[in-house]
């Protein structure tokens, strides 16, 4: 933290919000970055801290909602905030090799070898349950009424080609075509751009599903997750460690897990899996 918080000032300065947010949250001597509320002598409890990030034009919003500032300074503030407090990864500084503050290269908030770990579960779920090939042509237009396994798969699919794109697994992305081997986190947010046609699909107000142009919409879904966890935007993987993306995924998946050491998943013995797809099926055996 001390290495960031030297490096924020050294880019950013101490007179405006972004220095402001470090005195405020560590010390509490200084009014409040984004509110300008009077400084309470001490650090603010980690309420305070997303509170103070999630206000805007005198509203507070959910922890999980992006705000945009058209003030950088404010935008920079927020993000340490937001940081100090755990809501986010993503390291409060502007781009330009800041993943070298938590073992990653370029501006990336993961280093390699968390990528190839979550690569590697997102190919185990793959192999636990893929797609059917070839597919039903009415089942293929029809990807909103899917069971949640298939959704779940395309998710996984998503998952699979962004991360081995950028682990180095292959040179072309996933949905621009873009030729990149190991491509810096500027080029992976292209992919977030090129999801929307994806995701849209099928959706209200979207444009109709295309199965020969475009792959299912719960792939272009899992591009833009998987670039938000890159970026450190968000905190959880875009695949768990069995193997579950988002329509499947373990309620606990944020508890440590006591399976990897067991050499697979012990269900209902696992705090982090007891109400996992895996720890269900177990029991229902």
């Amino acid at each position: 933290m001390a290495a960031v918080r030297r490096e924020s000032i050294t880019r950013l300065g101490t007179n405006g919000a972004a220095g402001q947010a470090w005195q405020w949250a560590l010390a509490g001597t200084c009014p409040s970055p984004v509110t300008g509320r009077p400084g309470p002598g001490s650090p603010p409890p980690h309420a305070e801290l997303i509170a103070e990030a999630k206000t805007a034009d005198g509203q507070t919003f959910p922890a999980s909602q992006r705000i945009y500032d058209t003030d950088p300074q404010i935008a920079a503030a927020r993000r340490v905030l937001e940081w100090l407090a755990s809501n986010t990864d993503e390291i409060p500084l502007p781009a330009g090799g800041r993943g070298r503050f938590v073992g990653a290269r370029d501006d990336y908030a993961r280093p390699d070898q968390v990528i190839r770990e979550v690569l590697s579960w997102a190919q185990f779920g793959l192999g636990a349950g893929d797609l059917p090939t070839p597919m039903d042509p009415l089942f293929a237009t029809r990807p909103w009424q899917w069971n949640a396994s298939w959704m779940d798969a395309a998710w996984l699919r998503g998952t699979r080609d962004m991360l081995a794109w950028v682990a180095g697994d292959r040179d072309t992305a996933p949905l621009s075509g873009e030729i990149a081997h190991l491509p810096p986190l500027a080029a992976a947010t292209i992919e977030y751009g090129s999801a929307y046609d994806v995701l849209e699909q099928g959706r209200p107000g979207g444009q109709p599903v295309q199965p020969a142009t475009y792959p299912p919409p719960q792939y272009g879904e899992a591009v833009q997750a998987t670039c938000d966890w890159l970026s450190g935007a968000l905190t959880s993987p875009p695949a768990d460690r069995h193997g579950h993306g988002a329509y499947s995924g373990c309620r606990e998946r944020d508890v440590p897990c006591r399976c990897t050491v067991a050499g697979g998943c012990v269900g209902s013995d696992c705090a982090a899996c007891a109400y996992s797809r895996c720890a269900l099926a177990q029991a229902a055996v």
